[in-house]
């Protein structure tokens, strides 16, 4: 169970510093599309290395491979959007760019499903060859970029847009860097105030508690449940879908009721499932009410995952001034890759020497540390009327 933790860990270490490279690299030549393409391709070549993966230190390899060029498109692919249109119109096409990763993914996991469905006898012998179908369709993607790609009519600093980036529904370590366009640097020397400090320190210590109890879930539910590979691609779909439905519905009762005291009730929430989670987990055996049971949570804490990503994103937009907007999001995002890659390399040590009953009870209270600080902080709010939000549309 500890690789579990510590390959997820590694993968997103491998990967932020090469968003930073990629990132600018494209600023100073100047390019966007070869990079989407290198992305693609990229991405391609490592997963077909999997065919050559016979054990643990090949496959994360092979992982760090693909972290490395599969990020050249991704400080890139947001920017390429927004630069071949006007601005009045991102709001929009950033909603539209959300909703189609959503969809993708759905798409994805129902035919990974699909296929251990039809194949249930052979389930694990079919992963690697899983690998191999999702790079055929990197490099169907790399040729459609280089037909119908083009270069943007204008140029978009990357710290002048931090606030729009992609929000990513499935919660797990590798979609870390996918939505991270700019890092901050010396660019900006306003001072951050210290209520958004405390706020950005605490989605650290909110992601390191989820990741605690996220990595090490399909682990347990395959070890005391004896799920199949079927049943946790089932699982990923459900999350991906309670995701989905819930996207929408998150932002418009985040404009009712204000970004912070909507991160507090879903936060709550999510306390109480992983602590009542960890106490059912002294009780559990392989059963199938219980494997249903662990599935149907799994789909549900994605559910709770859009009210708290996208109100997490609101607060600090709404704290932070125009002038340090991107530089903040830049540190909301790096922050969020500690706390991931934290709880990532924690979790599997502490599921395996010491259980994953104390794993789940763990990550509540971590939780529930950063919930305290939010509370007793009290960092302003923003609640949008009916009238106001009539008023600005």
């Amino acid at each position: 169970m500890e690789y579990v933790g510590l390959v997820s860990a590694i993968s997103s270490l491998a990967a932020v510093p090469a968003l930073v490279l990629w990132g600018n690299l494209s600023d100073r030549i100047k390019r966007r599309k070869i990079f989407i393409i290198i992305g693609f391709m990229g991405s391609f070549l490592s997963l077909l290395l999997v065919l050559f993966v016979h054990d643990m230190p090949s496959y994360i390899s092979m992982l760090i491979m693909f972290q490395i060029l599969a990020m050249a498109s991704v400080p890139v692919s947001t920017l390429l959007i927004l630069e071949n249109s006007e601005q009045s119109a991102w709001p929009k096409i950033m909603g539209k760019f959300n909703s189609y990763s959503a969809v993708g993914t759905v798409i994805g996991l129902g035919v990974g499903v699909l296929i251990l469905t039809l194949f249930s006898g052979i389930g694990y012998m079919l992963i690697p060859y899983l690998y191999v179908i999702a790079a055929w369709f990197y490099l169907v993607a790399g040729i459609i970029s280089i037909i119908v790609l083009k270069e943007p009519k204008m140029e978009i600093k990357r710290e002048k847009i931090g606030y729009l980036f992609a929000l990513h529904i499935i919660e797990r370590v590798r979609y870390f860097p996918t939505h991270l366009i700019h890092i901050p640097g010396k660019e900006n020397k306003i001072k951050i105030p210290y209520h958004l400090r405390l706020y950005l320190i605490t989605t650290l210590i909110l992601m390191m508690g989820f990741q605690l109890f996220f990595i090490p879930y399909p682990v347990f539910v395959i070890k005391r449940m004896n799920a199949s590979e079927n049943d946790i691609y089932i699982m990923y779909l459900l999350n991906s879908l309670f995701s989905a439905a819930t996207f929408i519905p998150a932002g418009k009762y985040i404009n009712y009721m204000g970004s912070n005291r909507m991160l507090s009730i879903s936060t709550s929430i999510r306390v109480v499932l992983f602590l009542s989670m960890g106490i059912i987990s002294f009780f559990v055996f392989d059963a199938v009410g219980y494997l249903l049971f662990f599935i149907l949570m799994y789909g549900i804490f994605g559910g709770i995952w859009s009210f708290i990503g996208i109100s997490e994103v609101t607060s600090i937009s709404n704290m932070a001034t125009q002038t340090i907007r991107g530089k903040v999001i830049g540190y909301y995002n790096s922050l969020n890759g500690v706390g991931q890659i934290i709880g990532a390399g924690l979790s599997g040590f502490i599921a395996y020497d010491i259980g994953y009953s104390f794993d789940f009870i763990l990550s509540a209270v971590i939780v529930l540390a950063g919930l305290m600080i939010i509370i007793y902080s009290k960092p302003p709010d923003i609640q949008y009327s009916r009238k106001t939000i009539k008023a600005q549309s």
